[in-house]
């Protein structure tokens, strides 16, 4: 949690004030003061410091000294230095006295509402107990014998009455006033004073403490009954005024004096955990109470009231568009942010979480559990023990840490079943399960980014760890105990927010340099978050504000109150948890624009493209140039802008930009520009208007149909008098698919019926059981297709059954049935490679296949056969040059046109494949080739592949070793001599068959009328045939 003074109240006259109590339910604040000042005040809602009430209640003459609120009736009661008690009660929105009791004989030390708000204890100095009923009436009355009392409280189920004397004692009393037990004090010193009881009434867990007893001396005392033999013992270092509970009982506030006197308010969670310590300025601190959501704690000093703003530790995650967050006790919600769908699910004490791209990682008591956007467990761990810490990043890594140790797990995937583990001490030292031991330096932060785990300890070190071989790369020490870590995007850089709110910047390789001599970047720091996609921005949510850092410059400050939960596209996702109480909604997630997009986009409103263009080269950034790329288009009929949204789309590698801008160009209708652009920024219906008033009803279908709006391309086709049957009919099946995707197979039957669909029919009266029309559909279907088989057919079925050979081929073709022999010759060559023989083999079957069509009526099926001979060509070419004697730019030739020819290979070749380019790249140092052909092979077989990756590539970067380059004919940008194709606008280049080399122009290559393969006119002069196909040369 992180809390921060945020406004004061001067009470008039400069009265001071000695109590304070803040209506939970109603939210009014009662105080108390000097000569009977008495005020019921109430703030503005929506966390406005401003006051909707500012009353006083006269009736008392001394000073104020307690002031108790009856949440149940909405009644007030206080009491003065005079004994004097008064309920008040509201009464059209003014406060009057309902009674009124004056003992006349000691003053009231004490006052108590049951949890019910039917009975009211009152203790008094002299050592007097009354207890009254909500309407007035005494119930019981007893004196205590002793040395007086100095606090009471009420059990959470109203059943006993707990007393403080003012001798140190603690004595228990049921609800009739019976003595029942003296309460242990865990050894605590005889005759320390009390100075107040806190006994927590809401639901809470049954091992969490709910009794807090707090001395004089600064000791605090936790208890989960008063029973219990085993409490919890703290020093806060500090002379005790007062504390309280927050509205859950988990956080404790516990106000004081240090030993400067210096006004502090410490916080500690239920088992005694030191959370926190808040400053307060002035002389004399009086009392405090917290609000009703614990979003504000108000604090009495002087004449003045002190607000403070909290903001707690949600445990929430934001991941792909869905937040998940804890919403209950036992109860965790996934919200989809874009859809606002909302799923809850059952996660009993959830202790931390963490979220990326597709999934989010759950640490609880028990388990560690991994959830995808909706929810849905995908893989899980039982833990003995519960992991304080978690992280995730993009490659399926959690990270997850105890006090004394931490885990690295790959957690199983859809793409990856494999699932390692290993445990490592709090110093990074790998270690069994059962080998943790204790260290005085605790681990008490972690985060990790693809490539990097952070680990903060007690001391202020924190260690690094490479995610890629688990060793450990750095030590930071930025002598203070982190609270927060987060590492950027490329893991250069890392942030630490300490205790005290103040945020550090590191840099990774090597100390604590980020900031000019390590110094801190920010103060009041509660929260940070790199942006994905830029690695020197840094959102930090300071106070009520965000302030975007880049390098340790900020700009000027966003008004935020969220958590953050997103940094992307100049754009900060931030998230409403303080106000989510019941359902999610739209305005629980605010996006905020940072100022360079905001300036962008007020130049290209009011100044013109070529200034915003100018502003994006002094700030380049992704998001900056889509949106001039944006605006050119959407002024597309001005001189230059096409040209503008060109440049813009380059800028930012969006080839599909550059494409549609290309596709714009092409058109000569202003109107057809205008409707594509229209289409582009998704106002389809604008789009197709234009294409009606065009009279291009064809453009307006083939629109509908991309997005698939079906039922619309119906209506256009019903109302054009060009449509075919064809068309209408795959409009209909397509329309039953859609209603067969959500199992509304009715709707599904009448669309089949329309478009003549068998195979849909059958399937839908399957899901209904209806076996009375299944049974009418075959009977109809088989009368409808039922013909006498011709010699031709019968001749193709028992041939279609006949075991492939080369003899069988032969006898085919000296039959004169030419199509069947191919077909036969393409299923051998499709056999052979599957048993993997040798790719020479496999070439020349498919070459004998391809000749067999040539010469056959179905000539048009011998492209496929070429296409797969050259495969196994280039596969046949590398396998030999990866066995050695070719040189090493020829043997890459051979590499990168074997991977562009992978896919026209047999399934079973592939991972031979794979490994022959490996072994290629890496002998002449090709390691960016390498890497993508060890990638393709981790997915065939990880166990294998992943550890020899690993060993290459902390080695060597994945780059290639510098070598020829030639200009691309396209672009005009260089591009390897061995390349398949250019890299900068896609253009593919067909490879002399000879030697493998990209055929950039078309004059300079042959190609062979018969298979289409291609080569350098050079390389055929002492040739007199084919190198594929061995067709004579013309």
């Amino acid at each position: 949690m992180f809390i921060y003074m945020s406004k004061k109240i001067a009470i008039p006259k400069q009265s001071s004030v000695s109590c304070l109590s803040w209506n939970h339910s109603s939210g009014y604040i009662a105080v108390g003061g000097d000569d009977g000042m008495l005020k019921v005040l109430k703030l503005e809602s929506g966390g406005g410091g401003n006051l909707s009430m500012n009353l006083s209640l006269e009736g008392h003459t001394g000073q104020v000294c307690l002031a108790v609120w009856n949440e149940v009736f909405q009644k007030l009661t206080t009491s003065d230095e005079h004994g004097v008690i008064i309920v008040w009660m509201l009464y059209k929105g003014s406060w009057y006295e309902e009674m009124i009791n004056n003992r006349n004989k000691s003053t009231v030390t004490g006052m108590a509402w049951g949890s019910d708000g039917q009975k009211i204890c009152i203790a008094y100095e002299d050592g007097a107990v009354i207890v009254g009923s909500v309407d007035g009436s005494r119930v019981w009355g007893k004196d205590i014998k002793g040395t007086g009392l100095k606090a009471v409280q009420w059990s959470p189920d109203n059943s006993s009455l707990l007393f403080a004397l003012a001798n140190g004692e603690l004595h228990l009393y049921d609800d009739q006033g019976n003595f029942v037990m003296p309460v242990a004090s865990n050894n605590v010193a005889e005759s320390t004073e009390i100075v107040c009881l806190k006994w927590f009434s809401g639901k809470a867990p049954a091992n969490r403490p709910i009794l807090a007893i707090c001395y004089k001396n600064g000791i605090l005392l936790f208890m989960k009954s008063c029973t219990e033999e085993d409490s919890i013992m703290l020093e806060t270092n500090m002379t005790v005024i007062g504390s309280e509970w927050n509205h859950n009982g988990s956080v404790l506030a516990v106000a004081g004096q240090t030993q400067e006197q210096t006004n502090v308010v410490q916080f500690f969670s239920a088992y005694g955990e030191y959370l926190r310590t808040l400053r307060v300025p002035g002389g004399s601190m009086r009392a405090l109470s917290w609000e009703q959501r614990s979003l504000r704690l108000a604090i009495a000093v002087d004449s003045f009231i002190y607000f403070a703003n909290v903001k707690p530790d949600h445990k929430y995650a934001f991941y792909g568009s869905t937040l998940a967050f804890v919403s209950g006790t036992e109860t965790v919600t996934f919200w989809d942010t874009v859809t606002h769908q909302s799923w809850i699910n059952h996660i009993p004490g959830v202790i931390d979480m963490d979220g990326v791209d597709e999934y989010c990682i759950i640490s609880t008591m028990s388990m560690l559990l991994i959830s995808n956007q909706q929810g849905i467990q995908c893989d899980g761990k039982a833990v003995s023990t519960p992991f304080l810490y978690v992280a995730i990043n993009s490659k399926a890594i959690a990270v997850a840490a105890t006090k004394e140790s931490f885990l690295i797990w790959k957690f199983s995937t859809p793409s990856r079943l494999r699932i390692s583990e290993q445990l490592y001490g709090v110093d990074g030292a790998p270690i069994a399960s059962g080998e943790v031991s204790l260290h005085d330096d605790t681990i008490c932060a972690l985060a990790c980014s693809d490539a990097l785990a952070a680990v903060g300890r007690d001391s202020g070190t924190i260690l690094l760890f490479s995610l890629a071989n688990f060793k450990k790369t750095n030590i930071i020490n930025i002598n203070t105990k982190p609270y927060k870590l987060g590492i950027n995007c490329n893991s250069s850089k890392l942030f630490a927010i300490d205790t005290a709110g103040t945020l550090v910047l590191c840099g990774v390789e090597g100390g604590a340099g980020g900031v000019a001599g390590g110094g801190a970047a920010r103060r009041d720091v509660w929260g940070a978050r790199w942006a994905a996609d830029n690695a020197a921005l840094l959102a930090a949510a300071e106070k009520a504000r965000v302030y975007v850092l880049r390098g340790d410059e900020p700009t000027e400050p966003l008004p935020a109150n969220g958590y953050l939960c997103c940094f992307k596209e100049l754009e900060i996702t931030t998230a409403l948890l303080d106000e989510i109480t019941d359902k999610c909604a739209a305005q629980h997630i605010v996006r905020t624009e940072v100022k360079s997009l905001r300036d962008t986009r007020q130049l290209i409103d009011k100044v013109g493209l070529k200034e915003a263009e100018d502003f994006i080269k002094d700030n380049p950034h992704p998001q900056l140039w889509l949106l001039l790329a944006e605006a050119a288009l959407k002024n597309f009929e001005s001189e230059s802008a096409l040209e503008t949204a060109e440049a813009a789309f380059v800028r930012r590698n969006d080839y599909v930009g550059i494409r549609f801008v290309a596709r714009l160009n092409a058109l000569h209708s202003n109107a057809l520009k205008k409707a594509e652009i229209l289409a582009y920024f998704k106002d389809f219906d604008g789009a197709e208007q234009i294409y009606h008033n065009e009279d291009r009803r064809d453009l307006a279908i083939a629109l509908r149909k991309r997005l698939g709006h079906w039922f619309r391309v119906v209506e256009l086709l019903k109302s054009s008098v060009t449509a075919t049957d064809a068309q209408i009919k795959e409009a209909y099946t397509n329309i039953a698919d859609y209603y067969i995707d959500r199992q509304n197979w009715t709707g599904a039957i009448e669309y089949y019926n329309l478009s003549n669909n068998v195979e849909g029919l059958r399937k839908c009266y399957m899901a209904l059981e209806d076996s009375e029309s299944l049974a009418k559909l075959i009977t109809t279907s088989a009368k409808s297709t039922k013909e006498p088989a011709s010699k031709h057919h019968i001749e193709q079925r028992i041939d279609n059954n006949q075991e492939p050979s080369i003899h069988a081929i032969m006898q085919l073709r000296e039959s004169g049935r030419i199509a069947q022999a191919a077909a036969l010759a393409y299923q051998l060559a499709e056999l052979e490679a599957s048993c993997a023989a040798s790719p020479w083999k496999i070439k020349k079957l498919y070459i004998l296949a391809g000749h067999l069509y040539q010469n056959s009526a179905e000539s048009g099926r011998s492209g496929e056969a070429w296409r797969r001979a050259r495969a196994q060509q280039w596969a046949a070419g590398a396998a030999r040059a990866a066995r050695g004697g070719a040189r090493p730019d020829a043997a890459l030739r051979a590499a990168a046109r074997l991977r562009a020819a992978i896919p026209l290979l047999h399934p079973t070749q592939h991972k031979q494949a794979l490994c022959t380019i490996a072994a290629i790249s890496l002998q002449v140092r090709s390691f960016d080739l390498c890497s993508k052909a060890l990638i393709k092979l981790e997915a065939l077989d990880a166990d294998t592949f992943e550890n020899i990756a690993i060993e290459i590539f902390t080695r060597c970067k994945p780059k290639d070793a510098k070598g020829n380059i030639v200009e691309c004919p396209q672009c005009q940008s260089g591009i390897p001599e061995w390349a398949t194709d250019c890299e900068g606008c896609g253009a593919e280049f067909p490879g002399c068959v000879v030697s493998g080399r990209p055929l950039l122009t078309p004059h300079s290559m042959w190609t062979c009328s018969r298979c289409d393969s291609h080569a350098q006119h050079h390389e055929l002069v002492l040739r007199h045939s084919c190198p594929l196909c061995h067709s004579p040369l013309t």
